[in-house]
């Protein structure tokens, strides 16, 4: 798991945030604000992650400021110097464009404000919190496990991979899971990216490449909104689609979103990855409360879990988990 800057990030972390005792209850008695670059705070997933950033803030006394970059990164280089300017406490960021943001992760530094990495990295970010969705390292990685899926229900199957927008973290997904696919024995027809993010785009990039690929066996998504989409376009070409086991093509997607949730149920979809985000909201307010206290770590990693038929009936809502700062559901 790549990591820059733990030391450095660790020491702006102390110097910025003090050291002082918490109040009865759990709540700190330094009233701090952490801001939250969110790369697109209309996806569903950002939203749960938001709800739970607010709520771990909450619990400590702590406010929030959370700014949507809407994707543009220079829209985020922008916001991320708005609260630099604000005087915020801290700022957490999932970085859109690490290159474009080091002239600002610089005026952090020197202005003393410590940077929390959400499934970003970068020479100023001190903790990173990441969805174990986005790390490819380990064998039992989220997208090599769904590889391994793929290859168990279609064995030697046809597939193709939708990736999205130009993010570092979802073309790292597409690679994890590509590579993790043809060491399957799966053959990838073609790789796509739904660049405009919608669900409406990924239907018709898929009507296009069902007209060329009618044999396909499934489609591997970046996220849910693309697979809703996906699986729209292959209901409308008269095709089924698969629970895993069943006839039909297989279609999966990652993010937890409730459509997909409930497409699951319904059978519209065959699984959706949900990378936990509201306790990684809850994460990043942790990381900020270690570092309080002299003992940040230089990751935290959520874990990820896959919604299918087989478990969908104990699928409980992000905000309804009962996780908090003592109980986030870490990979250890």
């Amino acid at each position: 798991m790549p990591f820059l800057g733990v030391v450095a990030g660790v020491a702006l972390i102390a110097s910025a945030c003090g050291s002082s005792s918490s109040d009865a209850g759990g709540a700190s008695s330094d009233s701090l604000t952490i801001g939250y670059s969110t790369p697109v705070e209309s996806q569903p997933s950002q939203q749960d992650l938001i709800a739970g950033l607010e709520t771990g803030a909450k619990s400590l006394g702590w406010k929030t400021d959370v700014i949507d970059a809407n994707l543009s990164p220079d829209a985020q280089v922008s916001n991320v110097q708005t609260m630099l300017q604000k005087k915020v406490d801290a700022v957490s960021i999932w970085t859109l464009d690490a290159g474009a943001m080091q002239g600002t992760f610089a005026q952090a530094a020197a202005a003393k404000i410590p940077l929390i990495g959400v499934n970003s990295t970068g020479d100023q970010i001190g903790t990173t919190v990441w969805w174990q969705l986005n790390l490819c390292k380990a064998e039992d990685a989220p997208f090599k496990v769904a590889a391994q899926q793929f290859a168990k229900w279609r064995p030697g199957g046809k597939i193709i991979v939708m990736g999205g927008p130009p993010v570092p973290s979802i073309q790292g997904n597409v690679k994890c899971f590509t590579e993790a696919a043809k060491a399957a024995g799966l053959t990838v027809l073609s790789e796509t990216d739904n660049v405009k993010d919608s669900s409406s785009s990924a239907s018709a990039l898929t009507s296009d490449l069902l007209s060329k690929y009618d044999d396909v066996d499934a489609f591997w998504a970046y996220n849910d909104a693309s697979a809703l989409g996906i699986s729209a376009a292959i209901t409308q070409a008269g095709k089924k689609i698969s629970d895993g086991t069943s006839d039909g093509v297989i279609v999966t997607g990652a993010n937890g979103d409730t459509d997909a949730i409930e497409a699951v149920r319904q059978g519209r979809l065959t699984g959706t990855w949900d990378p936990q985000p509201n306790a990684t909201g809850l994460a990043v307010i942790k990381a900020l409360q270690d570092a309080k206290a002299g003992k940040a770590e230089k990751e935290l990693v959520v874990e990820s879990v896959f919604w299918s038929a087989e478990n969908i009936d104990t699928y409980k809502k992000p905000g309804s988990r009962g996780h908090t700062l003592d109980t986030i559901p870490l990979v250890k």
